[in-house]
Order: structure tokens, then C-alpha cells, then sequence
């Protein structure tokens, strides 16, 4: 029977989250708490499959991670434009096993492809992409293990209505899928964190056509000191080339970026910015993460420093200063590409001229709702040039806010910039402030 796929994303769906992993070894979650709405017709088939298969009671499994996050994913997997469903759940007789359940539609009636069992608690996370190159999605799951954040990654083809098992095992704390090799079929790039039994690691698993398995075809060390991912992404770099970027933090709650992608040329896998006993150049003890701010299909890499501040100023709180770079695969190194002020708390950032450098400031007040921006003379601030001020938007709307010109507002707040001194020779026009704003949910942040 075939499955429109609109009705199959409303009553399954999948989300699409930022990475994380690790490794929850209790089942007591609210995750584990939520059920499908009750289904018809199709859906109430599979889910009649699921509770036949688990014979005793079962506990729908969500994964932890990654861009599925739903315990039931309705997807075409053999390209056919008919969807198979892929289910996870675990029985309510066993304690320490996830079963994952492939089934597929025949003659007006649902069946089961294969019924396989992970020794787990949890399913970290899965993902599907064509890694054998025939055409049809595998499907990718890393499963978790009592090792904190380290799973098991696993592979199974399926076609007519049977599903197999692509040899992997490999260890895995996060993957994404992509074709870094330009070869027109998928590879996984499997990222381990740094544990007592493993190297921190990026492995390009490809498919082997005559073991029918999965291999390192190449391989990339990676930061030790990273103890969590916060953010993996697939993108576009320079020179037409595939890479992943990823944000880690580490036990102290610094944060960095590391770029991995294959050198055709070389053919090996290269991570340039991590280099032993090297400071990385895009650590930085703020939460800001790799994002599109530019919306050009490439995301960019954020570099932190310190605005001019007076000595001794504790009192004031001095806004970041970010630079955002493409990565250029041929130098391998950052190429600039717009320097911001952010303000976190308000969640916006505002362009930071050429000619600001050295010369302008910024200081954030909090309790206002004001970021200021100053002149800066060298050693102590100068003429304040104009000041941004967010409200909310129910007292921008009441009036009282006769001095400042409204930006962009959303839902929550009113963006509004009053343009104190506009006379300078560091001082920009209305028209700069307006289009040098940008909010972080607008830049994708």
C-alpha cells in the first residue's frame, strides 16, 4: 500500500536537532514516557506488528540524537516511493536489549522485514544514506554502551522485503553521512571521543563490495580534551569539497572547532586545526557555534576576541568581538568573512566595520536592555556613538520609547537603536545600523 509521505511526517515525523551523544544507562525519561498518538489504518498495523513481536509489552525507544529523533521513522528506503518503517522499542521482559524493527508494505498489508536486537539500553541515534552505492538508503544505527559516550555503530541494507547486516562494530560516539570523497555514494564519518580505551578519532567508513562490509578508508586524529560534542554539521568548504565541522567542549567548558574532510589529492583524511600541544585558534570560552550566517550552503567558523576595555573595569560587561571565516581547503586556514559584536543575552549581533578596529567598543547593560557603542581613544572611552536597546515588545508597543527606532521585532522583543552621534569618523549612518543587525535566529545561530 502506498504511503503518502505528508500524512506519514505528521504522524511520525523526524526532527532535526543539533548533536549530542552519550550514554543513558536508566530508562526513567520523559522520553520513554511518550507514546504515538493512537493511529489508523496503516499506523495502527505497525503498531500492531510491534506489540505482536513483543509479544509481553514494550516501551516505544527514542533516539537520543541526531536528525531522527522518532521511535517510529516512516521512510523509502529501497526507492520505490513507498515507505518501509523502521521501529525501536524494547520488550518489557528483557532489561537490557533494544529491538529495532524493519517492516514494509505488501498487498494491503504490513510485514516484517527482520527484527533485530541491540544489547543496549538506549539508541543513541540513526541516520539513512545510500553507502553501498545501489541506489537504496542503509540504515545507520549507533547504538549506545556503558562506556560514556561511546556507542557501537551498525549498518543493514534492505531491499524486497529483506533486510541484512553490513558488517561495522565499529565504536562510535557520533556520525554524520555525506559524500566527502566526491565519488557519488555515501560515506559515514564516524567521530570517537577520547576514553581510556580509545583514541580520539575520525574514521571515513566506505563500503567493501566483496567482504560486504564497512572500513576505515581513511582516518584522523582528533582533540583529546574534547569531552562532548556540541555541534556536528556536513557543509560545503572551499574549493568544492565536503567537510564536517565540529564544536566540542571540553571539562572546562572551552569550546572549539575542528574541520575534517578527505584531501583527494593526499587521500587521507585531514583535521588542520587540531595540532598536538597547540592552541587551537577558534578556542573560545563562549557558547557561540559554526553556523550559515550568510545562508551560501557553507557554513562558517566563529574566532572570539576581546573588545578594548579600560583597565581595571570591572564594573562593565564588554561585548564579544567574533570574526567568521570560510575554511579554505587548499591553505588549510580560516578566511575572513565578517567581523560582529554579539550579545548573547538578547540573542543579536551588529557588524563590526574595518575601520572600527582599535577605535570602537561596546558594553552591554544588562538591566537596561542596552548595548553601547563607543569611541575609543587609545586607553578609556571616548563619545558614546549610538546604543542598541531591546524591549519587550508589549512596552514598545505601549509608546514610551520616543528616542529609539524600531529594527525587527519578533514574538518576545522589539529591537531599537537610538543613533546618539552620528558625526564621527567611526559613526555609522541609520540606514548602517539597520542593515548591520542581524538576530541570532536570523543569521541561523
Amino acid at each position: 500500500m502506498k504511503i503518502k509521505k505528508l500524512i506519514s511526517a505528521v504522524l511520525f515525523g523526524s526532527l532535526i536537532l543539533s548533536f549530542s551523544s552519550g550514554c543513558n544507562i536508566t530508562d526513567f525519561s520523559a522520553d520513554n514516557l511518550l507514546r504515538p498518538p493512537k493511529a489508523v489504518g496503516d499506523e495502527a498495523e505497525i503498531e500492531q506488528l510491534i506489540a505482536k513481536t513483543a509479544d509481553s509489552g514494550y516501551t516505544l525507544k527514542y533516539p537520543k540524537s541526531g536528525r531522527f529523533r522518532s521511535a517510529i521513522i516512516m521512510i523509502d528506503l529501497d526507492g520505490d516511493e513507498n515507505d518501509e518503517a523502521v521501529a525501536f522499542f524494547r520488550n518489557s521482559t528483557e532489561t537490557s536489549s533494544v529491538h529495532m524493527l524493519v517492516m514494509y508494505s505488501k498487498d494491503d498489508s504490513w510485514k516484517i522485514a527482520s527484527d533485530n536486537v541491540f544489547e543496549t539500553t538506549d539508541i543513541d541515534s540513526v541516520d539513512f544514506a545510500d553507502i553501498t552505492g545501489n541506489g537504496k538508503s542503509e540504515i545507520i544505527v549507533n547504538s549506545t554502551t556503558y562506556t560514556p559516550n561511546v556507542g557501537k555503530l551498525f549498518c543493514y541494507s534492505y531491499s524486497g522485503g529483506k533486510t541484512g547486516e553490513i558488517g561495522s562494530e565499529q565504536s562510535c560516539s557520533s556520525f554524520v553521512t555525506g559524500d566527502f570523497d566526491n565519488d557519488g555514494t555515501s560515506e559515514i564519518m564516524s567521530l570517537v571521543l577520547y576514553t581510556t580505551e580509545n583514541e580520539a578519532l575520525a574514521s571515513m567508513l566506505d563500503y567493501n563490495e566483496d567482504s560486504k562490509s564497512l572500513y576505515a578508508k581513511a582516518m584522523a586524529n582528533m582533540d583529546p580534551n574534547v569531552v562532548k560534542y556540541k555541534n556536528i554539521a556536513v557543509t560545503k568548504l572551499e574549493n568544492d569539497i565536503t567537510g564536517v565541522v565540529v564544536d566540542g567542549t571540553s571539562a572546562s567548558e572551552i569550546t572549539n572547532t575542528q574541520v575534517i574532510f578527505y584531501s583527494r589529492d593526499l587521500a587521507i583524511l585531514r583535521n588542520p586545526l587540531f595540532k598536538e600541544k597547540t592552541k587551537n585558534i577558534t578556542q573560545r570560552s563562549s557558547s557561540i557555534i559554526c553556523s550559515d550566517i550568510d545562508k551560501d550552503g557553507k557554513i562558517e567558523i566563529p574566532i572570539t576576541f576581546d573588545l578594548p576595555k579600560q583597565k581595571d573595569d570591572t564594573k562593565n560587561i564588554y561585548a564579544d568581538k567574533i570574526i567568521w571565516n570560510s575554511f579554505d581547503t587548499v591553505k588549510e586556514s580560516l578566511v575572513k568573512k565578517q567581523a560582529v559584536i554579539i550579545n548573547y543575552d538578547y540573542m543579536f549581533m551588529m557588524n563590526y566595520p574595518d575601520n572600527w578596529e582599535n577605535k570602537v567598543t561596546a558594553i552591554t547593560n544588562l538591566k537596561n536592555g542596552t548595548t553601547s557603542f563607543y569611541a575609543w581613544n587609545g586607553t578609556k572611552l571616548d563619545t558614546e556613538l549610538f546604543e542598541i536597546k531591546v524591549f519587550p515588545v508589549s512596552e514598545w508597543e505601549s509608546g514610551k520609547s520616543d528616542d529609539f527606532t524600531l529594527i525587527t521585532k519578533d514574538d518576545k522583543y522589539a529591537y531599537t537603536f537610538n543613533n546618539i552621534n552620528p558625526d564621527t569618523q567611526v559613526s555609522l549612518s541609520d540606514d548602517e545600523i539597520k542593515t548591520g543587525f542581524m538576530t541570532l535566529a536570523q543569521s541561523g545561530i
